[in-house]
């Protein structure tokens, strides 16, 4: 998980680390399969440790230009095969997609806010 702050990093983990811990609360969960999905999350304020991901899913401000350079970025980090995903809600993923030289490999997945 990357983000431009570590603070904004360990908010994060913390928030899935909650959401985890509500599902073992209801038995949907064993409290060892919440530690090894935490154990899989590494985060990062450097972009460029994307390298190392398999699927990526981008959840930028609804900025256009940010996220076109985040994908330009990504596009340069990422290995061939990896799928780029985007959360926007108002930009055309055509338009990110051409960001890149993986046109293909380009997705949208809109999440909705609050995200369980």
């Amino acid at each position: 998980m990357s983000d431009i702050k570590d603070e904004f990093v360990q908010r994060g983990v913390n928030a899935i680390r909650d959401s985890l811990g509500r599902l073992v609360k209801k038995e949907k969960m064993t409290a060892a399969d919440q530690q090894a999905v935490l154990a899989r999350i590494t985060g990062t304020t450097s972009l460029s440790d994307m390298g190392k991901a398999d699927f990526v899913v981008e959840a930028a401000t609804e900025n256009e230009t940010l996220k076109l350079n985040i994908f330009k970025e990504l596009d340069g980090i990422c290995r061939p095969g990896v799928i780029l995903s985007s959360n926007t809600s108002s930009i055309s993923i055509t338009k990110i997609a051409g960001a890149t030289k993986r046109p293909e490999k380009v997705i949208g997945m809109h999440f909705m806010n609050p995200v369980p």
